[in-house]
């Protein structure tokens, strides 16, 4: 519920960022360009989408000891650092 109520906050400071790069006042878009950012982009959107299928077929066929020992290795990974 809680994400739900911040979809449109986060929406708006979306397009205000998008709308500072546009007109060229962003300092992300002085240092870095558009190429490197749309890169960046499709690349993130085209994993993103990827690891959801995984996950939903993981979901769908109940496996989801390979969830547990991923979410485990994390946790140890995320203390011991």
């Amino acid at each position: 519920f809680s994400f739900f109520m911040v979809i449109i906050p986060i929406l708006g400071e979306a397009l205000l960022n998008v709308m500072d790069m546009a007109s060229g006042e962003s300092a992300v878009m002085n240092t870095i360009g558009w190429l490197p950012l749309t890169v960046g982009f499709v690349a993130s959107f085209v994993s993103g989408c990827a690891a959801c299928k995984w996950m939903i077929e993981i979901v769908k066929r109940g496996k989801l000891v390979w969830f547990a020992v991923y979410c485990v290795a994390m946790g140890l990974v995320c203390i011991l650092w």
